[in-house]
């Protein structure tokens, strides 16, 4: 009992020394052990290839004679060599368990999924959904021209067989002067002369009349036509004629004219609208325009088109429609056909500025233009990283933070004396200006971000370690260890002070200087010159460096921030520039660009054409845009499809079910209630087709105000902002996906465990079928050809379970989806992109805004059901955005989706998107950062477009007088 007491109370110290002993003497143990396994499996490990593990080790702390060898390239290029070593093996390896598995002679003798390795592959059983769609800015000719009319549309104009009456009635009445079967370019002549000498207002029958004959051989003159594609080819080629007799011309100046008078008597009275007669000769001019415009967007470039582009640029029909719309939103009314003038307008831009290929085009020119260097695809390889100016520049911030004694013989200290220069009017910026190396951008971006507390400095500021809220929190170390002794020991507090509960912290202040010895062996001396950089930092320096990216768009943006700047401080009163001045701008574009550069005719004329319509309509944008967003929340999908389906279907209707005394009677109740129901899906169709072009109107203007430059675009993405885009937007997805409106009341033909998420995935506005009336369509009106026994489809049955599977070598079910409904795919690709282009880069207080709405379900259900690169990558591009203010268990459920980005999107070499961001900064700095990009685009637009500003209360004071103080008196100031 003593002895067991004893051995129970014995001193820290004794046992302290056998704990001491036992560890030593297993770790002998494990040692010898260790010793006889690499004596037995030395020429084993021989033959075996370097795993990914150990390639670091190899390459970096323990280099071979083949790696040393290899060192003369770089790191990146031998590292690279490796991984791609052992991803062939990884790939011949599963090619050869694929091939046994189809043979039957895998590891179990019975074609199993077990590799080799002895884990199971369940490859097998991942299936992924695609969904078959190109995305095209406008659709076949027969469909844009199909989408215009309504059913109601064709009596407004007494009906496509009175137009046909009407042309042979004329032809007999004028049969000398017209002899030919077809009309002849005199008689287009005529009607011509008859538009030039009557006005919209005055109610006479030939205007009328010349309309409407116009209007017939615009329409392919239909009569005689075999089918819808004859008619088609027709209609192509009349157009072009009508084109080429400018018969656009007296068009263009009736529908101007008309607007301006229209507008002033609305000032002027209470009620508005128009006459039947005004309206129909205001919807045929409206009319012929469309068909002209859609005809010539498929030609390719000649004289008449040009001269076109000229009419349509000088009379500026553009701004009119917009103008209209406007007047429109605060004057609502039927008769001025709204939906009309945004289909028209949608076309205009793409016929007048240019379409996605014009836009490619345009970015090529201005790249060369502005001597654009490390453009992808021109100096840099496609598949080549790259990183921004503003990473580079934090980069190095954080080089020199942790190596101060750094040096590279290119980078000098900045010479503060010749600050000066950069401030002066008539000096290229040494920040925007290509001529000067990155070192000198950085030395002033620095600079200026350092030294200056402008407003502009939180539009773009560099993320550097020392400005990390983590960082700024931890301890700076008050001694540097430079010899190796023990390190004190951490000890972190579990409360603090005030007693509230703490996080422990044993990170390392990465802000902090690194100053441990790295001196060269070859270095006598104790000076800088004897201490050497890490070779891993410098080649990392150089890479980057190499790397960096220019773009216009960063060039415009500093531009403009330096001029705000001087304003700003006093220096210079940039509102007051001269002509010269201006005009000597780089980022200044004009028509006498033309004589320098005579085979970028086209290129130029979509970018001043932009600048012209920016000019004159910012002061109307925002209620431009408050029209097209009206559209969306419009697009209210409140219409059950099952009713309407069931009655217009011989099958299921109810007329044709129920025994009635009076046949005829029935007949004509069910022509009413088929008419109704026809009516009702078509208005459906009529919004649809309406969003489609809102959509395809403020996207087009987003990339080209782009192209122009970022500054509008940056504009008309905060209008975008302020108007709830993202609540509106997101609500109409989710009413579109999640509604029982769209989905089939009734099981059959359907699994009886099909669950809730299936039938949302299935029946939706995507899967659904595009809502068509034959008996409503145009082409089928014109030609009195119509379908028989017509089956209406509304809701989608073709279940994506049922639908034909492919296998790919790797195991994976591959169902294509082929029917869908493409104009709703057409309006959420537009809407996801616009979506995502209203998130500016560095303004997080709209990543917050989106995120408090949760769409990642939403991207998520898309992403997985219906993989196309329409819809993926501008989802992909909105969550890399959203994903680093989610929570840490967002994260962990939600992995493949950030896999999914990384496999699909385009990565930078500082690409820290994930889990480098400062949450807790970019939170308290979000409204500011807001604030700033508007106070920089309030001083553009007052400063370019003076004039236009004024009208929505926006005036440069000039005649401000501000006292100078001079503190030298001894007055008191009050």
């Amino acid at each position: 009992m003593a002895s067991h007491t004893a051995h129970q109370y014995r001193s820290p110290e004794s046992s302290s020394v056998e704990l001491y002993n036992y560890l030593m003497m297993c770790f002998f143990v494990l040692f010898l052990w260790w010793c006889r396994f690499i004596a037995d499996n030395w020429f084993i490990m021989q033959d075996e290839l370097i795993s990914i593990d150990k390639l670091e080790d190899q390459i970096i702390d323990h280099p071979d004679a083949s790696t040393k060898k290899e060192f003369q390239d770089s790191l990146d290029e031998t590292f690279q060599k490796k991984l791609n070593a052992r991803a062939e093996q990884i790939k011949t390896t599963q090619t050869f368990d694929k091939k046994s598995r189809r043979d039957g002679s895998g590891p179990s003798g019975q074609g199993s999924y077990q590799d080799n390795s002895g884990s199971a592959n369940f490859q097998f059983l991942v299936t992924k959904s695609h969904l078959t769609y190109e995305y095209v800015d406008y659709g076949p000719l027969e469909q844009e021209l199909s989408e215009w009319f309504t059913f109601n549309d064709l009596a407004t104009f007494g009906g496509v067989s009175y137009l046909k009456q009407l042309y042979e009635r004329t032809l007999q009445e004028n049969e000398d002067n017209y002899r030919s079967s077809t009309i002849s370019s005199d008689f287009i002549k005529d009607c011509t002369t008859v538009l030039r000498t009557y006005t919209l207002a005055e109610e006479d029958s030939s205007f009328g009349v010349a309309l409407k004959l116009l209007l017939y051989y615009s329409f392919g003159e239909y009569a005689v036509r075999r089918d819808s594609k004859d008619q088609v080819e027709h209609i192509k080629r009349n157009n072009e004629t009508l084109v080429s007799m400018e018969v656009y011309v007296p068009l263009i100046s009736l529908i101007a004219n008309f607007v301006e008078e229209q507008i002033a008597s609305d000032r002027e009275r209470s009620e508005t609208g128009l006459k039947a007669e005004i309206e129909t000769d205001y919807f045929i001019c409206l009319t012929l325009l469309y068909f002209m415009v859609n005809s010539m967007l498929k030609s390719k470039q000649t004289a008449s088109i040009a001269r076109f582009k000229v009419e349509l640029k000088e009379k500026d029909l553009l701004t009119t429609l917009v103008k209209f719309i406007e007047h429109w939103k605060w004057r609502p009314t039927t008769s001025y056909r709204i939906r009309y003038l945004i289909l028209l307008t949608w076309k205009l831009i793409l016929f007048e500025m240019g379409d996605t290929d014009q836009l490619e085009r345009c970015d090529d020119f201005l790249v060369e233009y502005h001597d654009i260097k490390n453009k992808k695809g021109k100096d840099l390889p496609v598949t080549k990283l790259t990183c921004s100016p503003l990473d580079y520049f934090a980069f190095r911030e954080d080089l020199l933070d942790k190596y101060p004694l750094y040096e590279d013989p290119n980078l000098k200290v900045f010479d503060f004396s010749k600050f000066h220069k950069h401030l002066d009017a008539d000096e290229s910026s040494s920040i925007s200006s290509s001529s000067d190396s990155i070192d000198d951008r950085y030395k002033y971006f620095m600079a200026i971000n350092s030294f200056s507390n402008s407003l502009s400095n939180l539009v773009e500021s560099p993320k550097t370690n020392k400005s990390h809220t983590v960082f700024s929190q931890l301890p700076s170390q008050t001694v540097h260890i430079a010899t190796p002794v023990p390190s004190p020991t951490l000890t972190a507090s579990d409360y603090m002070s005030g007693g509230e509960k703490i996080r422990r912290s044993y990170q390392v202040n990465q802000a902090m200087p690194f100053i441990y010895p790295n001196a060269s062996t070859s270095a006598a001396s104790t000076t800088s010159d004897g201490v050497e950089v890490p070779y891993a930092i410098k080649e990392a320096d150089k890479i980057l460096k190499d790397s960096v990216y220019e773009s216009y768009s960063i060039k415009r943006l500093w531009d403009e921030r330096q001029r705000f700047m001087k304003q700003e401080r006093g220096y210079v009163n940039e509102y007051e520039g001269t002509e010269d001045h201006i005009s000597s701008n780089e980022f200044e574009y004009d028509d006498d660009l033309l004589s320098k550069y005579p085979d970028k005719s086209s290129e130029l004329s979509s970018i001043c054409r932009v600048e012209q319509f920016y000019s004159k309509n910012i002061v109307r944008l925002h209620s431009f845009i408050q029209v097209l967003v009206e559209t969306i929340k419009s697009n209210r999908l409140d219409y059950n499809l099952n009713f309407a389906e069931w009655e217009l279907n011989p099958e299921t209707s109810y007329f044709n079910k129920a025994n009635t005394s009076n046949p005829q009677e029935s007949n004509e109740a069910k022509n009413k209630v088929e008419f109704v129901l026809m009516s009702q899906l078509e208005v459906l169709n009529v919004k649809e087709i309406t969003l489609k072009a809102s959509t395809s109107i403020i996207l087009l203007l987003l990339k080209w105000f782009k192209i122009s430059h970022v500054l509008k675009y940056y504009y008309l993405s905060s209008i975008l902002f302020d108007q709830q885009f993202f609540t509106i937007t997101l609500d109409y997805l989710g009413n579109g996906f999640n509604n029982s409106n769209l989905q089939s009341l009734s099981s059959a033909g359907k699994p009886e465990d099909l669950s809730d998420y299936e039938i949302l995935i299935n029946q939706n506005k995507l899967m659904n079928p595009k809502i068509e009336i034959p008996k409503f369509e145009f082409f089928n009106n014109c030609l009195n050809s119509f379908p028989e026994d017509y089956h209406y489809k509304l809701i989608n049955q073709d279940l994506t379970m049922k639908l034909p599977e492919t296998i790919d070598e790797n195991n994976v079910n591959h169902v294509y989806i082929t029917k869908s409904n493409e104009n709703f795919v057409f309006i959420l690709s537009n809407l996801l992109k616009i979506i995502n282009k209203i998130l500016v880069k560095n303004v997080t207080h709209r990543i917050f805004t989106l995120n408090e709405l949760k769409p990642s379900e939403l991207y998520k259900m898309i992403l997985i059901n219906y993989d196309n690169e329409a819809l993926t990558k501008p989802i992909l591009k909105t969550l890399k955005k959203l994903i680093p203010y989610q929570g840490r268990k967002w994260k962990s459920i939600n992995m493949d989706l950030i896999s999914q980005i990384y496999l699909n999107l385009r990565l930078s070499l500082k690409d820290n998107w994930l889990s480098g961001k400062d949450l807790e900064s970019d939170f308290n700095n979000s409204y500011d950062q807001e604030i700033a990009l508007r106070g920089l685009l309030q001083f553009y637009n007052i400063r370019k477009y003076p004039k236009q500003m004024e009208l929505i209360g926006y005036k440069i004071n000039k005649e401000l007088d501000i006292p100078v103080f001079n503190l030298n008196d001894d007055e008191e100031i009050f």
